[in-house]
């Protein structure tokens, strides 16, 4: 097994873990999914939906702004080096398979997700929409560095927890 491509340092005194000077959380997958999963079923799928799109869009705006900042990166570059961590840290493995920048949108795949992983085959309804939000803010800083605020939208168009192939899709635009 590969040693994880992300750099972590550890405050020896604090134990707090960072990546590029960003405070960072390692935690089982299954207390990630299990979480997640609770509060689904208290919220109701749709509620949740809608807290996450917005939480996890705010936390990829400024994750993209600390990143583009720490490296000096290029809006696009940067929109590329955040699904490149996220499939570094575990997160599955992101494809950005479109982006077509000039017409506001793009597609992504995503296979060993998460949710995925944790959930066993033939679930009636996607189960990766967490990962909306991640793809609606990094979105927003890519357009918004030469815009104004805009709306972005995504959706998860297919799933593979629910037999439909082997890999997850989004498909995001403003």
């Amino acid at each position: 097994m590969a040693r994880p491509e992300v750099p972590i340092e550890v405050d020896p005194e604090t134990g707090i873990w960072r990546t590029d000077g960003l405070p960072m959380v390692y935690l089982p997958r299954h207390f990630l999914v299990n979480n997640h999963r609770a509060v689904e079923e208290a919220l109701g799928l749709e509620a949740y939906r809608e807290i996450l799109r917005a939480a996890t869009a705010k936390s990829a705006i400024h994750w993209c702004q600390a990143e583009a900042r720490t490296h000096g990166l290029t809006p696009e570059a940067t929109f590329r080096h955040y699904f490149k961590r996220l499939s570094q840290r575990g997160w599955g493995q992101f494809t950005v398979d479109a982006l077509d920048i000039g017409r506001r949108r793009g597609s992504i795949s995503l296979r060993n997700s998460v949710f995925v992983l944790e959930r066993p085959a033939g679930a009636e309804a996607p189960v990766c929409y967490m990962f909306e939000g991640f793809m609606t803010g990094a979105m927003r800083f890519l357009i918004e560095t030469s815009e104004a605020r805009v709306e972005t939208h995504c959706h998860e168009t297919q799933c593979a927890a629910q037999g439909g192939g082997d890999h997850c899709r989004f498909e995001f635009g403003a």
